[in-house]
């Protein structure tokens, strides 16, 4: 029900529009708003005072534009230190080698405490560990960098770093690969097809 009375509702307001927007615009002059009556009692008031208020404002005035001319200012910067200048008791820094950016994407820290390590070391450690796992055992990490051989077993056991597998085509005779597995090609698919048996 509700939509049918909105419809009803549009076409009536739609009803004779261009008519009745022709007589509005044909109109000579929109008529104002009424004042507030306070606004009306301020207009009266000024009208009392000073009867010729628009003709002065109209008019120049020649004293005021005579006073205008003879103003000149002048302005002075306040003296700020500015902290950026160099003084005798901080001296201009020696190092003027723009910033790098680290490689990790932060700041190393300087010192790291016992039984912690920086993104750098751990993925020392874990090349390490997949390069050859019988000399960098857990164990001999563990002892390295003051860890915990439980939770470093389990981040080496989930944690491996990426390598680039290219296979030689036949077609690019005497181009050199570019990137090795840490692995041989054949230790790979013998180690795949142990598992396969099990």
């Amino acid at each position: 029900m509700g939509k049918v009375l909105s419809v009803l509702q549009r076409k009536a307001n739609r009803f004779n529009v261009e008519n009745r927007a022709h007589k509005v615009i044909s109109r000579e002059k929109p008529t104002p708003a009424p004042l507030h009556p306070s606004s009306k009692r301020e207009l009266d008031k000024i009208e009392r005072d000073h009867p010729n208020y628009l003709q002065d404002l109209q008019t120049k005035d020649l004293k005021l534009d005579e006073r205008l001319k003879d103003v000149y200012v002048k302005s002075q910067d306040p003296l700020i230190a500015n902290p950026l200048q160099s003084s005798e008791d901080r001296p201009l820094p020696l190092n003027r080698q723009p910033f790098q950016e680290p490689e990790f994407g932060f700041i190393e820290p300087t010192t790291i405490p016992r039984g912690r390590f920086t993104l750098r070391q751990a993925m020392k450690f874990i090349t390490d560990y997949q390069g050859d796992p019988k000399v960098w055992s857990a164990a001999a990490i563990a002892k390295d960098y003051h860890l915990d051989k439980d939770a470093l077993g389990k981040i080496l056991h989930y944690y491996k770093t990426f390598e680039v597998y290219i296979p030689e085509l036949k077609d690019r005779k005497g181009q050199p690969l570019f990137a090795q597995p840490t692995e041989p090609r054949e230790q790979l698919e013998t180690k795949k097809s142990d598992s396969e048996k099990l």
